[in-house]
């Protein structure tokens, strides 16, 4: 299965640009639709049961909609395959939603202090959606997905992000399945699972090599990194392990690590 429909999050400030542009960037790779989604709540509890001024809210709401749906398309215009969805609800719970019709989810790293009336909430939409979630990186570098690792941990995530990731891993010149040692017995790495995972890899005409890399004095995350700073890769897969608390998803360890921290796109299944 390829990558034939990109479904990501748009709106109309200057924080969608880099999303969209990633999104036109992978879709350009594999000849894919994108589908723009605008979704913003209008929370009620805002204006107190105040049916007017909720109405108001309403309005205003929908105007920042359409804001979001002139920029994408201005953002697109130059694109084929174009579709736009517009809904009122949480944007995570939306995406999620509608990540019924896409092969691939992109988004951008949550910023501090976002609200999530307007921004997705990544946990909720990594554990929800179903379908891969590409990470754009920050600044403006292009994604190219030439060198790839794959950082594997002996998870079911982790073997749903191999088989999610395949579409990426067929168009890789390289491509580097990285588990990190930490050393103690009971968390030891068996070369022999990362050569069964080579091998799968192999059976889909992936060429991977597989590498140990000792966790050293810092994060596992800092040592994934490492790992792709080495093999020159600007594309990290992994999977993307959470917590219920409190009825809502939280990122914990080496996930949240990857989104928050990592330099580079970060394609994350759960």
């Amino acid at each position: 299965m390829g990558i034939r429909s990109i479904l990501v999050h748009a709106d109309a400030g200057p924080g969608s640009n880099r999303r969209i542009a990633l999104a036109i960037e992978v879709a350009a790779q594999f000849g894919a639709t994108i589908t723009g989604l605008g979704a913003e709540a209008c929370d009620a509890s805002l204006v107190a049961g105040d049916a007017m001024l909720l109405e108001t809210l309403r309005e205003r709401t929908e105007v920042e909609l359409s804001a979001a749906e002139a920029h994408f398309r201005s953002l697109t215009a130059s694109r084929p395959n174009i579709g736009w969805i517009r809904d009122q609800g949480y944007p995570d719970k939306m995406l999620a939603l509608h990540a019924r019709g896409a092969d691939l989810i992109v988004t951008s790293r949550p910023q501090r202090g976002d609200s999530p009336i307007y921004v997705p909430k990544l946990p909720e939409l990594l554990m929800r959606a179903g379908a891969p979630v590409l990470v754009a990186a920050e600044g403006s570098a292009a994604f190219s997905g030439r060198n790839v690792v794959v950082a594997w941990k002996d998870t079911r995530e982790s073997r749903r992000a191999v088989t999610d990731a395949l579409p990426f891993l067929k168009r890789a010149q390289k491509v580097v399945i990285v588990a990190i040692d930490g050393g103690e017995a009971s968390s030891s790495v068996q070369s022999n699972d990362l050569v069964e995972i080579a091998q799968k890899l192999a059976r889909h005409d992936v060429s991977a090599c597989v590498e140990i890399a000792p966790k050293g004095a810092g994060t596992v995350t800092e040592s994934i990194e490492d790992a792709a700073g080495r093999h020159g890769a600007d594309l990290i897969v992994a999977g993307a392990y959470g917590r219920a608390r409190l009825e809502e998803w939280w990122l914990g360890g080496v996930t949240e690590d990857l989104v928050m921290s990592s330099s580079k796109f970060v394609l994350l299944s759960h």
